[in-house]
């Protein structure tokens, strides 16, 4: 029997039971649907992580007190213990390394901020150092950004993020206008260019200032974040260690001793995200595999009932000349297209599904083409396993009890 012919008898008997085709493949419609979905949603997290939340550069890492992902209460606790990251350890750093083009230091926390009768509460106030290497691609695209004798002088200026410019002066021209943070006076001297949001929250709701003048109004106890840019990507290593020798050197550690300080870079939260997209990918696998276990043994338990219902229709294909193998390949065809039916069925649930979620919530998701074909290729084999039995039983009928058959 050729396949063509298979398949013509295979969808003519599936759309004569529709609703029981489709109550049969529920179970792969949903393990497919949950598949897809995760996957799109991981995929597109992990391009979203590259390019927004860890997009520092490959060249570029920081030193802070505490690492840039805490995973309990208890080593909150034991951070909190860490001594401060200062302004001197940047300029320790800046002095004894080879390895480093540029160091700079930045330090923030939310406050007010205020212009006339208009105010913005949980501004982003950023105290930096030049040049600012984080956030990274920060530019100022009206006015200026301070100038090192500001920054050394602790000078009020301040350049302000675009939401910030847009909501205290409704459009008005911000530059050489005075702004209140926490009722200290700040001259707005720039405009920072647009910078987004990353997983709904945005980075235009910020204000930056020198950072000594952020250590004169906020306190210089603070503990600030060093970003450092490698004279290349190939020097990472060297640049990394340099810095850290440096640290180790002026928190006064012992050899046995381990870092006081952290040192960051994208790899460290892209490889923290692809451990987390690794457990959610292999608890969904899991899930979706007992789901289209127990949609295959529907399948097949359906395809048993066709194979009762339809015995006398095999007994007068046997009568006629059909072989054994026509009878097998014709049960084993419908098992496989129904099979694969609510795999695409799936599949268009599922892509709608995470079209939904990345409409409707931050989170982003991309849908890859080797999730498809791996759906496909899941589903296919699903009903071929679980098909075989029943193409089996339907071909070992005796043709002449099978045309007794009432």
């Amino acid at each position: 029997m050729p396949f063509s012919e298979g398949l013509r008898i295979a969808l003519r008997a599936l759309w004569a039971n529709k609703l029981r085709s489709v109550l049969t493949v529920l179970g792969n419609i949903i393990a497919v649907t949950s598949i897809i979905a995760v996957v799109s949603v991981i995929d597109g997290m992990n391009g979203y992580v590259k390019d927004k939340v860890s997009g520092l550069g490959g060249d570029v890492f920081v030193v802070r007190r505490e690492p840039f992902i805490v995973t309990s209460h208890e080593e909150v606790d034991r951070l909190r213990k860490r001594p401060r990251v200062t302004l001197q350890d940047a300029q320790e750093i800046e002095r004894r390394s080879f390895s480093i083009r540029y160091v700079s230091a930045n330090v923030s926390s939310p406050h007010r901020v205020r212009f006339r009768d208009r105010y913005l509460d949980r501004v982003d106030v950023q105290g930096q150092s030049l040049p600012i290497l984080v956030p990274p691609n920060f530019e100022v695209e009206k006015g200026r950004l301070f100038s090192p004798t500001e920054l050394e002088r602790s000078h009020s200026v301040v350049v302000v993020g675009r939401e910030v410019a847009d909501k205290l002066f409704g459009g008005a021209e911000s530059l050489g206008k005075e702004i209140r943070i926490e009722d200290q006076p700040y001259t707005v001297i720039g405009v920072a260019a647009e910078l987004g949001s990353v997983l709904g929250l945005s980075q235009d709701k910020m204000v930056a200032i020198p950072i000594r003048a952020y250590l004169k109004q906020f306190g210089a106890l603070e503990s600030i974040s060093i970003p450092m840019k490698a004279s290349g990507e190939e020097q990472m290593p060297a640049a990394m260690d340099e810095a850290r020798v440096t640290m180790r050197v002026r928190h006064h550690l012992k050899p046995n001793q381990e870092d006081d300080f952290a040192v960051e870079s994208s790899e460290s939260l892209e490889s923290f995200w692809k451990q987390i997209s690794a457990m959610i990918f292999s608890a969904a696998s899991g899930l979706v595999s007992l789901s289209l276990v127990v949609g295959g043994i529907v399948i097949m338990n359906i395809m048993l009932v066709s194979v009762t219902e339809r015995t006398r229709e095999i007994g007068i294909r046997k009568a006629l000349g059909a072989k054994r193998r026509h009878i097998l390949w014709q049960f084993l065809i419908e098992a496989i297209t129904l099979s694969t039916l609510g795999g695409v069925m799936g599949i268009l649930l599922g892509w709608g599904l995470s079209e939904v979620l990345r409409m409707a919530t931050p989170l982003p998701s991309t849908m890859n083409l080797w999730s498809v074909v791996l759906a496909l290729v899941v589903v296919f084999l699903v009903g071929l396993v679980f098909g075989i039995y029943p193409a089996n039983r339907a071909a070992r009928l005796d043709p002449i009890e099978a045309l007794r058959y009432e």
